[in-house]
Parts: structure tokens; C-alpha cells; sequence
């Protein structure tokens, strides 16, 4: 169990003295959460703006500390500094458009930055680049003395994903990974996660507000609303609370919202129908059996 959320709040306006003694109370940007990431999961992190999205993702690796609570890093306290500084090797953050990060004259330098940083050889920091841009699935000869900024908004996005999994961080932190992607740049990249982690392992987290990107792939989801949990539990836990994902302006997945619009017009259809994997093959078993 890599990380664990203890009773964690956070505000960033914390109270004066003066305020305490009034009885005022703080504005949470995270109030009461308790969760774990398990090794090797996929974890989803749903919410609209001013959730806590942004906030939680800050708490992982120990960039910000909470108001109150604690977060656990393989059962080290992530308010110790050290601890932290360790946990930020392990724990790979990649924040919305990564691609803008990119600095370097080339792929091979972009990629190698952080391992430099290390003071690993020149032979690790080669070895570390090659598996990096093998597991974005890029070609170390055919990419490694391109610039990154003559290559298509995907790739861009591939060579910052390198430059973080170069790292070997064992955990991957994901902010909207497909935000500004066109559509088959977007399913292409979010095909390529789904391998990265069912291929190499590797415990992702996600955040996003697309539901159906987030049945697509996650194991696991948790909704945030206005800094609280509001629903947890397996894709199809969570999404079977529709009238509340709808209250919370978030909604279902489109398959599962097609499968309830023919549950009400009366096809014999079953709960739990949120991907268009699972929609498809239960129609063509009811028209088979017809």
C-alpha cells in the first residue's frame, strides 16, 4: 500500500488567532479525506473545478502538507521532508499539457534532464532515456536527435511522459492526460495508458471529468465535490449512482446512459452497462436469443 490519505484536510487561507477565538471556521479546499492507493491499481479522481482535484494531486508527493490529517508513503509521514524528497522520485506527477514543459534541442536531452539531475553516469542516464522512450513507444534512433518541438501534439506528449518515466517513478500521477488532444490523437493516448499500465505494471492515477474515459480505464474511482468525497468505489459502484454524478454535473458514461434510455423504453437490460464494450456484446446477446 503505497499512499494513504488520513483524515486529510486543507485550506489555503489558514485562520488568525483573532478568527479562531470568533469561531470562525476555514474554507476547505480538501475537508476529511481518507483513502489508499493500492500498488499496481488504477485509480480515477473525478470532480469539476473547485473540487479539490488540483489540491489532492499537490498532497501526493508531499508538495503540500495538510491543514490537518496526514499522508502516508509506504508508512512514512510525507510532512517530513526527506520523506517527501524520496517520495517525489517515486511518485511522477504529469500536469495538464506537459508538452509546454519541453525545453530541450532535442528528445534525448528533454528525456534525460531529470537523471542528470541524479548525477548518474552517462551510460545510466543513456540506458534510463532508452527505456523511457520505449515505454511511450517511441523509437530511441528514430526520435532521440529530433527536436521535440517539430513533433505532432501526441508525440509531444509522449516525450514528456518519457522525461517523468525516466525517473522510474513506480507510481504516475496523471492531470488530465488527453486535455487539448484531437480525437484520435485522444484515443490513441488513452489506449497507450491502458497499456502502460496493464503492460509494465506501473499504479496510475487519473484525473479527469470525463466519465467515459474513466470507464474506459479505471479500476477504481473517487468523486470529489467541493473539497468532500462524495461517491467511491468500482466503476460500476460509483456509476450507478447517476442521479447524484448528475447533481454533482458530472453524469454517467455514455453507454450506461444509452443503456438506461432502452431499460426505460423496455429492453431487458442489466445494471452496469457503462462501457460500450460491455452495452454492445449484452445487445447482440439479446438479438441473438430473440
Amino acid at each position: 500500500m503505497a499512499l494513504v490519505f488520513e483524515h486529510v484536510s486543507y485550506t489555503y487561507a489558514p485562520l488568525t488567532k483573532r478568527q479562531v477565538k470568533e469561531g470562525q471556521s476555514p474554507l476547505w479546499a480538501l475537508n476529511d479525506i481518507s483513502f489508499s492507493i493500492e500498488d499496481g491499481e488504477f485509480l480515477a479522481i473525478a470532480g469539476h473545478t473547485g473540487s479539490g482535484k488540483s489540491t489532492l494531486v499537490l498532497h501526493l508527493n508531499g508538495v503540500l502538507e495538510p491543514t490537518k490529517g496526514r499522508v502516508l508513503w509506504n508508512g512514512q509521514d510525507l510532512s517530513d521532508k526527506k520523506v517527501a524528497n524520496l517520495a517525489r522520485g517515486d511518485i511522477g506527477i504529469v500536469f495538464q499539457y506537459p508538452e509546454h514543459q519541453l525545453f530541450a534541442a532535442t528528445v534525448y536531452e528533454d528525456v534525460a534532464f531529470g537523471p542528470r539531475n541524479l548525477g548518474l553516469s552517462a551510460e545510466e542516464v543513456e540506458a534510463r532515456v532508452k527505456a523511457a522512450l520505449e515505454l511511450v513507444e517511441l523509437d530511441y534512433e528514430d526520435f532521440k536527435d529530433r527536436s521535440p518541438f517539430e513533433l505532432s501534439g501526441g508525440q509531444q506528449r509522449r516525450v514528456a511522459f518519457a522525461g517523468v518515466l525516466a525517473m522510474k517513478p513506480t507510481t504516475l500521477v496523471l492531470d488530465e492526460p488527453v486535455a487539448g488532444l484531437d480525437p484520435a490523437s485522444r484515443n490513441d493516448f488513452l489506449a497507450f495508458i491502458d497499456r502502460l499500465h496493464k503492460k509494465h505494471g506501473i499504479t496510475l492515477v487519473m484525473v479527469s471529468h470525463n466519465m467515459n474515459d474513466i470507464a474506459r480505464l479505471a479500476d477504481r474511482v473517487l468523486v470529489l465535490d467541493r473539497g468532500e468525497i462524495a461517491l467511491a468505489g468500482t466503476p460500476e459502484e460509483v456509476f450507478s449512482h447517476a442521479i447524484e454524478l448528475r447533481e454533482i454535473g458530472l453524469g454517467v458514461p455514455h453507454a450506461q446512459r444509452m443503456a438506461n434510455e432502452l431499460r426505460e423504453l423496455g429492453v431487458p437490460l442489466e445494471e452496469g452497462l457503462y462501457s460500450p464494450e460491455s452495452l454492445a456484446d449484452r445487445l447482440a446477446m439479446l438479438l441473438e436469443n430473440r
